[in-house]
């Protein structure tokens, strides 16, 4: 028995139809029938490291302990960027080792430094240094030799697009030679991620949604070579199991909100505009944020500064209350538009062993606003350089053999990966109601 994954970072399930369907993507469009196309919630938040993290171990953020691209030590205001030494549940590769089969995991953000394991692992982003990202190391020299790009260089967008789009096509080229260089071996569990699609989506996002857009067609084209990548995957899956899987779905920004501002001007943050690092907070702080919206109330109990206990529903209160004026301007109630959809308690949204380390509050956007977690500016709004923005609700499973309707969540995807390869799920894993059809019978097998 194998099993696939292929990865579409970004990639909404109802975009996977509405491409399918218009011809786009023909080869996916062969794919589909052959199981059922369906949502699958992110994590809170909605971030490739936390999603991913999931994905890997099967778990939440408080027990993975990812809570974003920047994380804070415990006790303390130092920031770092988590990568899998931080990942504190076991990744599913490891119940592959453990049953004596071998792993092929290629590009899955989060996953830097690459670790050893019984196969290949070539790191995802963040994944500064080339040689530590490639495991094994005889691997690096035939990766570079392919031209292999571990992040798509993304330069200056809004001046060059096309070039962007040049950039963005010679990843995926390279990353799809990379796969079929690295599958040609024997595997028992293949996960190969295509990021080129969320660099595409926060860029130009527009541009795909929009058919009198000027790069509407090239941005089509890109798909076309999208789909491509699926029918070299699927085929190498052979009659194995295959899994379709994305991190979270995408929607348009038009508005990008500056949490950290907005906290410094209603009295929440007391942190110089040019501050390089959060460790110049004073003890006046009473809440500050990471991205995207993540609030820690600086309480005596958690944080060296901290001071007295800060109400989080009176500041819920207002954030909800948050409204965006015809002008552009932020104001507490009034006419406008919501800046902000629900804000999330930390205790009631996490739990396990590290939900500790969560924050206090997760503030979730509006439709079409974008928040961020900078902390050197004082500007609290402004128009989007990216023209589109994560969503929660709608990313993608498929499966072949599976008949499900029910919405998933992404913790769902390792147990029903592992169990199609017969391997029993690693402890603390949540369930799952996927139908998951073992390759040459009727046997459906439930977690």
């Amino acid at each position: 028995m194998s099993a696939m994954v292929i990865g579409l970072d970004g990639v909404p399930y109802w975009l996977l139809r509405d491409l399918a369907d218009q011809g786009v993507m023909p080869k996916t469009a062969g794919l589909l029938p052959q199981g059922s196309l369906r949502a699958m919630s992110a994590p809170v938040p909605e971030i490739s490291s936390t999603s991913w993290a999931s994905f890997l171990t099967g778990t939440d953020p408080g027990t993975h302990g990812i809570y974003g691209f920047v994380d804070l030590r415990p006790g303390t205001y130092r920031t770092y960027f988590p990568g899998y030494g931080d990942l504190k549940a076991p990744p599913l590769w490891e119940a592959v080792d453990r049953d004596g089969g071998r792993s092929v995991i290629m590009n899955v953000p989060s996953t830097y430094p690459a670790p050893p394991l019984r196969g290949t692992l070539v790191s995802g982003f963040v994944a500064p240094d080339f040689d530590r990202a490639v495991y094994p190391p005889e691997l690096r020299g035939p990766l570079r030799a392919l031209g292999y790009q571990l992040d798509v260089e993304v330069g200056e967008v809004a001046a060059d697009p096309d070039g962007f789009l040049d950039r963005a096509e010679a990843a995926l080229a390279a990353r799809r030679a990379a796969f079929a260089h690295v599958l040609s071996g024997g595997w028992d569990l293949a996960v190969c991620v295509i990021t080129e699609t969320d660099r595409v989506h926060h860029f130009l996002w527009s541009s795909l949604t929009d058919p009198a857009a000027r790069l509407h067609g090239r941005v089509l084209d890109f798909y076309r070579r999208v789909d491509e990548a699926v029918a070299e995957l699927a085929d190498r899956a052979g009659d194995g199991a295959l899994f379709l899987a994305s991190d979270h779905g995408f929607g348009p920004a038009h508005t990008q909100f500056y949490l950290n501002a907005w906290l410094r001007r209603a009295g929440y943050l007391a942190l110089p505009p040019g501050a390089e690092s959060l460790e110049e907070i004073d003890e006046r702080t009473r809440a500050f944020a990471l991205d995207p919206g993540r609030i820690y109330l600086n309480t005596a109990d958690r944080f060296p500064r901290g001071g007295p206990h800060t109400d989080p529903g009176e500041l819920t209160a207002r954030l909800l209350a948050l409204r965006l004026t015809e002008d552009g301007r932020i104001a507490e109630g009034g006419p406008g538009t919501p800046v902000v959809s629900e804000v999330l308690s930390g205790p009631k949204t996490y739990a396990g062993p590290y939900a500790d380390d969560a924050p206090d509050l997760v503030v979730m956007p509006a439709p079409g606003v974008q928040i961020r977690g900078a902390w050197a500016t004082d500007q609290i709004t402004g128009d989007a350089p990216l023209t589109g923005t994560h969503t929660r609700p709608d990313a993608t499973f498929w499966c072949r053999g599976d008949q499900g309707t029910d919405p998933l969540h992404m913790r769902d995807v390792a147990p029903t990966v592992l169990a199609s390869l017969g391997i029993d799920p690693p402890p603390g894993t949540e369930g799952t109601d996927v139908r998951v059809m073992r390759p040459g019978n009727e046997e459906d097998i439930r977690w």
